[in-house]
């Protein structure tokens, strides 16, 4: 497989400082090595450009507006090529507001219909900006996905229009969700995989259940590291507890990347600001290359 590796040093979403790191960190750390040594080609790395800070309130309801806008355009022109040359858009974050972004840029090769996101998370990140509490964007990627919420986050991107259906949205590992989510996710009657329904059925179970309810062509994962459980892993802003262990962390995602519809892959949320002994970014980098290891090729 032909892997485009795009880094997106993007804290704005998150309004806490470290996530922007990661990328470097993880190319350091010999990211492109683990991956060839997968049996896959990088063809290409590239950091996407993140602007320098304009205004943080200049919507009070979306923390630094601006800055994400642009850094998520300019993602999904990075995505939308890497799509055009039918490579595989590995995006490292950055937070999870990146996302407005990758599922932009897919959209411009695969058409709404066609394309299911998987979102391996403790949260939901489906608030708008009416329903948000702390008006940090990395918590509404998915509703601009829909078409839902502010159009500030939903005109600018692709053909401005909702890019993915309430249908083929599924959530596996979700514990951390907010009233006017619970909402959204009822009202839209997507399909969530909680903690409570991986305990009682087992990881392996439920990703297989998942994965026979897709009825697309195309699959697109993308990953939080929050979606481990806070006491054992604990390298992001905001851990949450009772999640997934590390063990099936990786049985999860080698499952989940094993399905031939598999296309592209966010991994975000790790923060080196919370990781003094590093054994979070070891972690990382073990997610990364057996994941990768179960891609076919």
């Amino acid at each position: 497989m032909n892997i485009e590796v795009i880094g997106v040093p993007l804290y704005y979403g998150c309004d806490n400082p470290g996530t922007q790191q990661a990328y470097q960190i993880f190319c350091r750390e010999g990211l492109v090595a683990r991956i060839e040594g997968q049996g896959h080609k990088v063809v290409s790395c590239q950091e996407v450009e993140v602007p320098p800070v304009m205004e943080k309130q200049a919507d009070p309801t979306m923390e630094y507006l601006q800055e994400v806008q642009i850094t998520c355009k300019n993602l999904e022109q990075a995505v939308a090529a890497a799509k055009d040359r039918a490579n595989f858009p590995l995006i490292i974050g950055g937070d999870h507001a990146l996302g407005i972004g990758s599922v932009a840029g897919l959209s411009h090769t695969v058409p709404k219909e066609d394309l299911t996101v998987i979102w391996v998370d403790a949260h939901t990140d489906i608030n708008t900006n009416e329903t948000s509490a702390s008006h940090h964007i990395h918590g509404m990627p998915l509703a601009a996905c829909l078409g839902l919420g502010s159009p500030k986050l939903i005109e600018g991107f692709g053909r401005g229009e909702a890019k993915l259906l309430p249908q083929n949205l599924f959530y596996i590992g979700s514990r951390s969700v907010d009233p006017g989510e619970e909402e959204i996710v009822t009202a839209h009657n997507i399909r969530c995989f909680a903690m409570e329904e991986l305990r009682e059925k087992g990881m392996e179970q439920c990703v297989k259940e998942l994965l026979s309810l897709v009825k697309t062509k195309y699959i697109h994962i993308s990953f939080d590291v929050d979606f481990m459980d806070g006491g054992e892993y604990f390298a992001t802003g905001l851990p949450i507890p009772n999640g997934p262990s590390v063990a099936q962390t990786h049985q999860c995602l080698k499952l989940l990347i094993a399905d031939r519809r598999v296309g592209s892959m966010d991994f975000v949320e790790y923060s080196p600001k919370n990781d003094g002994d590093r054994r979070g970014l070891a972690v990382c980098m073990d997610l990364l290359e057996s994941s990768l290891g179960a891609l076919r090729v």
